[in-house]
């Protein structure tokens, strides 16, 4: 690797590290971190700053800190929390038989009897409906119950994920505020 292309690693006063090329020496450089101005040194004292090498040849990349951690976290349980609220109706219709749609009810009444049809409508009109839920939609109920109750189980996480996203990136923004006004 040649002196030019070689990698150092500039503080700034907010505890961030810079990547700066020999290039970049004398320059003034703007931190990412918070936004400050960074001078780099001169060519003969920038090699104090000399960044570590992996063995993969590039340079070792600056840690993350806790604010940023907090942001990549809270956003990652808001994703997963979503997901997890919105899949519930595709998951139960791999579990359970969907109802029949309006057409086939429609051609199963069209295939009984008039005379039939109409002795159900009467016996239906003056008794009503009046039977035990099938074993089917028993299950289907307790789907609706259990699925409901994830659901906002997912919503809630969700929900606390963004507190924790915004949590950071408001530490994120205060240190870097802080680190202006040193």
């Amino acid at each position: 690797m040649s002196s030019a292309d070689r990698m150092f690693l500039v503080p700034c006063a907010c505890a961030a590290r810079m990547p700066v090329t020999a290039g970049q020496a004398g320059e003034t450089i703007v931190c990412t971190a918070c936004g400050s101005p960074i001078a780099v040194p001169r060519l003969r004292d920038l090699s104090r700053f000399a960044a570590e090498t992996p063995a993969d040849g590039r340079a070792a990349p600056n840690g993350w800190d806790a604010a940023r951690g907090l942001m990549l976290a809270g956003g990652a349980i808001t994703i997963l929390g979503a997901i997890l609220a919105t899949s519930l109706v595709r998951i139960g219709g791999m579990f359970f038989d969907q109802p029949a749609g309006a057409a086939t009810l429609r051609s199963a009444v069209q295939a009984v009897p008039v005379g039939e049809l109409h002795a159900a409508w009467k016996t239906f009109a003056t008794t009503g409906v009046r039977r035990p839920p099938t074993e089917e939609e028993l299950r289907l109920q307790q789907f609706a119950k259990t699925s409901s109750g994830i659901a906002t189980f997912g919503w809630a996480l969700a929900g606390i994920g963004a507190v924790v996203a915004a949590a950071g990136g408001l530490l994120c923004a205060s240190s870097g505020s802080r680190a202006k006004g040193a």
